[in-house]
């Protein structure tokens, strides 16, 4: 996720958020334009899974948090999964969006991955542990995929994926949802940028022409 706005701790003040741009780090506080409630929703979801293991979370607990109602989560969510579902997607595509307008470059889309799951190392950790088998880590592994999938179509006006080239992106998501795992647990000492320098080093060869050049 690129940019995620979070509530202030004081519950029910929609007036005052911290807008926190995972690009660059910076944060302020203050009246920003309204969110959504999709949007809150989700910003409420993050700010319980910093505490408590996404899977034991409720709807009824996000509702709460977000000054909502719950009738209106009902109104865009069918479950908790879903708006986990949601949240993901909406990222990536801010994140595309982003990428294919040149408006920030693939290192510094590395670079918010790794500031945003540091951010949340409890929702990385409780929520996509457990590898493949954990549904939730499944949901972010898809959907890491089709976004790198999509930017490289986008990016080099293709139809589809080269042959093959789908096999090294779910090699490259893969180790680099290991590597935010290890880090965000402070597992390496090393800075956010060696961490991305790195990820960038070790990504397969076929797919350095179509994301780094």
């Amino acid at each position: 996720m690129i940019e995620l706005p979070f509530r202030s701790p004081r519950r029910g003040n929609r007036e005052t958020w911290r807008n926190c741009s995972l690009l660059t780090g910076k944060q302020r506080w203050g009246p920003v334009k309204k969110r959504t409630s999709k949007e809150i929703f989700g910003d409420a979801l993050l700010l319980l899974a910093r505490k408590e293991e996404l899977e034991r979370i409720t709807v009824k607990q996000i509702v709460e948090q977000s000054g909502l109602s719950l009738q209106t989560f009902y109104n865009h969510f069918h479950d908790k999964e879903e708006l986990v579902a949601w949240l993901h997607r909406e990222g990536s595509e801010r994140a595309l969006n982003r990428l294919v307008e040149r408006q920030c470059s693939f290192h510094e889309i590395v670079l918010a991955c790794i500031r945003f799951f540091t951010e949340n190392s409890n929702y990385l950790r409780t929520g996509f542990g457990g590898g493949v088998e954990n549904p939730y880590s499944r949901l972010s592994l898809e959907g890491s995929c089709n976004f790198l999938s999509s930017y490289i179509c986008r990016r080099n006006g293709l139809e589809k994926l080269p042959e093959k080239l789908d096999i090294f992106v779910q090699m490259f998501v893969f180790s680099c949802m290991c590597a935010f795992s290890e880090y965000s647990a402070h597992k390496w000492d090393i800075t956010m940028e060696e961490l991305a320098a790195c990820l960038e080093l070790g990504m397969p060869e076929p797919l350095k022409p179509y994301l780094l050049n």
